[in-house]
């Protein structure tokens, strides 16, 4: 099979590099610019419809792209005939160049996931190139192979990315203030600083005559590299001309209306905009009016992202800017049981000294943290919750009969209820998700929707310790540090920008006690000492502690290895000899990671860049 893409839009000669922005910045220095120049003029200039397929799956791989303008999709399709997106092309990138030089057969389809123009270069073109500039064969296909060992490198999901149109529109029936989009076009200005422009404009803002016309005028914008908003309320054709030729959709919702049906306008952009690009905003009134049914809006809409927006707090427009302009901070935090106090010492800290958290995840205690800080609770009413339920109510002390687990944990589950509420994970204050590991499906499950006290729950199942929790849907939900005790892959996917990561025990505190081997008592000494209440004459490892500390060395070790340009890894000091069932040194351990983050503030221009106040 051949390329169809000749047949998807108007065609011509690119007749400059100007197109060949990936390639000019990759072999700038190594080819010369007769030979960029020559590789331009060789290739033709198509306009792809958004929507219409570039390359199709299975199809030969007899030409290579460069997007000059636009933003394509690369979707992958699944053995029972579902596509999935796994990645996302913008302009200046090339299209591709992997099977083109392979000789093999295009791995997936790519989409335009608007308007589009690129430049192609077929097979006999490129040989022709070739043969004038023989140079140019080795330094492309060297290119080629750096960003081949790119890609491997990456995850398997798809890793959240900041669009550039952005179409901005009511969900249902609602409406938003007339200047609402101008407002986030100015946030968003102030985010992201002055070396790229934002342009946020209306119905009657743009001198578009025809659908034509607004695309000269969006390529325009597009080539000065910033950012354009564009509100799509108006005319219906002003409307579908702005969420056809969009990068992703802003969906605006009152929260205090009843119905949540989505509009016949949202209803097309679902056709041009896929979920991965949409994001809902739950707009209230005030800050003090209870956030409840967002659930309701978002099953309809199948939104990536969702955010709360009171009018009366300026900072959470600043939010959503960070999240449009793919800055949002977000914050990783790492299992370890009581050691976990240390993550409500860093919140503290952040807090401190004015950087913003958009986005929290967390496994097991992680977790439990998170989700406190989630609902809004501060730090100090946070330790009191946990020095009450761990301290005072004994929640993780309660042995039962060892057939489901060695605890008993009716109290431990009416603690986090009450803490936690049964109110949906979707309706606290900011966007959280928690992890934990599914026996049932043998993967990750990430709980961004539910329950609150069920996600942390199933978050802190210790194998053995506690028994699992099995949800509605009969998964069976252990510890999610089991797979992944950091989980910055699951935060990467959800939104772009920098990541600060909490990590506990760090290798450089090894783990070390003065007991022999030999002193490991005998089946008797153990029921002795159980039955006569007596604390072990020594320090031989507890099973709690060598579970726990088991599940968080793998992923202490890919901690690092994990990061990227722009995260940050916060490794707090631990308390001497404290361990994961230590609650009573919570408030303690908290205030020694209070004054780590201001002492890494200090020194770490990084965490400085995130500070907003």
């Amino acid at each position: 099979m051949e390329d169809n893409s000749h047949e998807n839009g108007d065609e011509g000669r690119a007749g400059t590099p100007a197109g060949f922005g990936w390639l000019r910045e990759a072999l700038l220095g190594e080819i010369g610019e007769e030979a960029l120049a020559a590789l331009a003029d060789a290739a033709e200039r198509r306009v792809i419809p958004g929507g219409r397929n570039l390359v199709e799956q299975g199809n030969d791989a007899n030409a290579i792209f460069f997007v000059q303008t636009g933003r394509f999709r690369v979707l992958v399709t699944q053995p029972d005939g579902a596509q999935r997106m796994v990645a996302e092309v913008n302009a200046g990138e090339p299209v591709g160049e992997l099977a083109f030089f392979g000789g093999g057969k295009r791995t997936a389809t790519v989409q335009a996931a608007r308007d589009s123009i690129v430049l192609a270069l077929g097979r006999e073109a490129y040989d022709a190139v070739a043969a004038a500039y023989p140079g140019i064969v080795s330094v492309l296909l060297g290119a080629v192979s750096r960003r081949l060992a790119a890609v491997t490198a990456r995850t398997p999901q798809m890793e959240a990315q900041a669009a550039r149109v952005i179409a901005v529109l009511p969900a249902g029936n609602s409406n938003y203030p007339k200047d609402f989009v101008q407002q986030a076009g100015h946030a968003l200005q102030q985010v992201i600083g002055t070396a790229q422009s934002v342009t946020a404009v209306a119905e009657g803002d743009v001198t578009a005559a025809s659908s034509a016309e607004y695309e000269r005028w969006l390529q325009k914008e597009e080539e000065r590299g910033g950012y354009v908003l564009v509100d799509a309320r108006g005319d219906m054709d002003w409307s579908r001309m702005v969420c056809r030729n969009a990068d992703a959709l802003v969906m605006v919702a009152d929260a205090a209306m009843a119905d949540s049906t989505p509009s016949d306008l949202e209803e097309a952009a679902f056709n041009w905009i896929w979920p991965e690009n949409r994001t809902l905003v739950m707009l209230r009134e005030t800050s003090d009016t209870e956030i409840s049914g967002t659930l309701r809006w978002m099953r309809p809409r199948e939104p990536h992202l969702h955010l709360h927006l009171a009018r009366d707090v300026p900072a959470d427009m600043m939010r959503l800017a960070r999240f449009l302009g793919g800055c949002a901070v977000g914050l990783v935090l790492a299992g370890g049981g009581a050691l976990g106090c240390a993550h409500l010492g860093i919140v503290q800290g952040l807090r401190d000294a004015g950087v913003p958290i958009d986005y929290i995840g967390g496994t097991s205690a992680g977790a439990a943290m998170g989700a406190a800080i989630a609902q809004g609770n501060n730090v100090d009413a946070t330790l009191d919750q946990m020095e009450d339920m761990f301290v005072g109510k004994k929640a993780m002390k309660r042995l039962t009969v060892p057939v489901h687990s060695l605890l008993d944990p009716r109290v431990f589950d009416a603690e986090l209820k009450e803490r936690y509420s049964t109110r949906d994970i979707t309706d606290q204050q900011v966007p959280f998700f928690a992890i934990s590991t599914n026996l049932t499906t043998n993967d990750l499950h990430v709980h961004d929707s539910g329950p609150l006290w069920e996600a942390v729950r199933a978050s802190g199942s210790l194998p053995t310790i506690l028994p699992p929790f099995i949800d509605d849907a009969g998964n069976i939900l252990v510890d999610g540090g089991v797979l992944d005790n950091i989980p910055v892959l699951t935060m990467r996917a959800r939104k772009a920008g920098p990541n600060i990561v909490v990590m506990l025990n760090d290798a450089g505190q090894p783990w070390r006690v003065d007991a022999a081997y030999d002193s490991l008592r005998s089946r008797g000494q153990l029921l002795r000492d159980v039955v006569l209440r007596r604390r072990a004459p020594d320090d031989f490892p507890k099973l709690v502690d060598v579970m726990q500390r088991s599940m968080v060395v793998s992923s202490r070790m890919a901690a690092r290895s994990m990061l990227r340009e722009g995260d940050i890894l916060l490794s707090p000091p631990i308390v001497d000899g404290m361990r994961i069932l230590d609650w009573h040194l919570g408030r303690k351990q908290a205030d020694i990671a209070a004054d780590y983050v201001a002492e890494q503030i200090a020194g770490n221009a990084s965490l400085q860049k995130l500070i907003t106040e």
